[in-house]
């Protein structure tokens, strides 16, 4: 006898009554429901009773409310109500038919590259609306991945799932299965942005494609640590009749380095798009994946609030070329050091003073000129002119060091 078929036909807070149990897990149990004010079929995910009382099980509860609440996708599963304060603590859902596809892969083994390719499109356009969002789901593996009718997928549970403003689960609050598909950063309890959740699909796809796990051991800990410091095999090894662009995705997803992986899903997503529609294509790759503004701007949503223990990086200055002088900050002025190589550079003061004069000079004459015009009304007498112009030689001779005349 099931131990839940108790709850049947119980009816929650006055409104969800209980029809059938659908599914189990660690930690909750899912059951059909009618939802008596709108007649509508949900499911009631409720928590089960020996762990009921725990703070991080309700925390994860509230968590994957405030995720999902954030979050209007047609791959994403919808979130209708949250209860955690009474007897019966739970989150109503959209009832959705269909089977996980870690069930699907048990089922069928290595699936095709086109299912591949299918499935991780729609996958990573959830995770592009949730990214941009500023939420990282931080557990994508096929357990969490419902397969519906027609091929259509949908991403659920972000129990653990990172939300801009919000107290985040550590990795000792996982499920310990979720390990197979752990990012680097994530195993070493380093800081985390979307590129994590590019990580663990790399390992889900790769799992799709060659119907194995790039990283296996008798131990967590030693998954862990291939995470870290092991290369996977590559795929094609596995499963030649692979795609070597689908090869291609998969790896780059799953670099030990972030900077190394793709920058966003949409970047990932047009790869798989490109692969959908020419097999053959080879892409070529750069030395580092080029961010857009785009990716730029997701990671850094998704950056925001992370672990205290990774450092931002830091970029040293560049060094001036040595035949180009550094030029000042714009708006600022440029600093002269004491040692400059133009330190003593000027007009020499003699010749500051003759051309001083010259105007001078200059300046009477023309007011002479102008006077005499305007009023004396007689031809203009330019004998104070000679004499003004006597009197600015012998300045420059007496200057330059000869004798005045």
């Amino acid at each position: 006898m099931n131990v839940f078929n108790k709850y049947v036909g119980q009816v929650f807070d006055g409104r969800y009554k209980i029809e059938r149990t659908v599914g189990e897990g660690g930690m909750a149990v899912v059951f059909e429901a009618t939802d008596l004010l709108t007649n509508r079929k949900v499911a009631v995910k409720m928590l089960k009773d020996s762990v009921a009382g725990n703070t991080q099980a309700i925390k994860r509860f509230i968590i994957e409310s405030k995720a999902v609440a954030m979050l209007n996708h047609e791959n994403i599963v919808k979130v209708y109500d949250i209860s955690v304060r009474g007897e019966h603590k739970y989150i109503v859902m959209e009832l959705l038919k269909g089977i996980t596809l870690r069930k699907y892969m048990e089922n069928k083994g290595v699936l095709s590259w086109q299912e591949t390719v299918a499935f991780s499109e729609q996958i990573l356009s959830a995770l592009s609306h949730a990214h941009m969002k500023g939420v990282i789901h931080r557990d994508i593996k096929p357990q969490n991945i419902m397969l519906l009718e027609g091929g259509f997928v949908k991403v659920t549970d972000f129990g653990i799932a990172k939300i801009p403003k919000a107290e985040t689960l550590t990795m000792a609050d996982k499920a310990i299965g979720t390990v197979f598909y752990l990012s680097p950063e994530q195993a070493q309890c380093k800081k985390i942005d979307l590129r994590s959740d590019l990580y663990s699909l790399g390992v889900m796809m790769y799992e799709m494609a060659t119907g194995r796990m790039p990283f296996t051991a008798d131990t967590p800990a030693v998954v862990i640590y291939q995470h870290i410091t092991k290369a996977p095999v590559p795929p094609s090894q596995i499963n030649p009749s692979i795609p070597i662009g689908l090869e291609q995705i998969i790896l780059c997803a799953m670099e030990k380095n972030p900077d190394d992986r793709y920058h966003s899903a949409p970047q990932m997503l047009r790869h798989l798009s490109r692969l959908r529609q020419d097999p053959s294509v080879v892409f070529v790759r750069r030395r580092s994946v080029q961010k857009t503004p785009t990716a730029e701007l997701a990671i850094s949503k998704t950056a925001r609030g992370g672990g205290s223990s990774a450092k931002p990086p830091v970029k040293e200055p560049k060094k001036p070329s040595p035949s180009k002088k550094k030029r000042p900050p714009s708006g600022g002025r440029a600093k002269v050091s004491p040692s400059s190589d133009d330190e003593g550079a000027g007009v020499p003061l003699w010749l500051a003073a003759c051309i001083f004069i010259a105007f001078l000079a200059l300046a009477v004459i023309g007011i002479i000129v102008i006077y005499n015009l305007l009023f004396s009304g007689k031809n203009v007498d330019f004998e104070f002119a000679t004499e003004a112009e006597a009197a600015i030689l012998q300045i420059k001779n007496f200057l330059s060091g000869g004798n005045p005349v």
